[in-house]
């Protein structure tokens, strides 16, 4: 009695090679000769370093201020607020979840021209002073 081998191919398979080999090279041409700009959006704030800390009023109802502190030696930022606040009606909330930027077929060949290749930094830093 012969042993079967349980990691044998199955006869199906070299029929349907022909169609592998078809839809790869079509999944290859669409994803490498069809460029197409993938743009997505993403809500960024911008920090001054040079500013330690800092306070503003915020028009919401009875919330107004809100206190803004760097933690030395970091990256971080302390924000305070209200806790009781609810602007929800008045501001719609900041989420990091990126949004597609749909582009039309002009804007789409300028942006295709105009971005550049990126590449990677020559070398390391581990180390920041601030």
């Amino acid at each position: 009695m012969c042993k079967t081998n349980p990691h044998s191919v199955s006869s199906a398979r070299p029929l349907l090679s022909s169609f592998y080999a078809l839809a790869s090279t079509l999944k290859w041409f669409l994803s490498n000769v069809l460029l197409q700009p993938c743009d997505t959006e993403y809500p960024s704030f911008i920090y001054e370093p040079s500013v330690k800390e800092t306070n503003s009023i915020i028009k919401c109802g009875r919330c107004q201020m809100f206190v803004v502190q760097q933690i030395p030696e970091s990256n971080l930022l302390m924000l305070v607020v209200q806790g009781d606040c609810d602007c929800s009606r008045q501001y719609p909330p900041i989420t990091l979840v990126p949004k597609e930027v749909k582009h039309n077929a002009s804007v789409k060949c300028d942006r295709m021209r105009s971005q550049k290749v990126r590449r990677r930094p020559e070398s390391c830093h581990s180390y920041h002073p601030q």
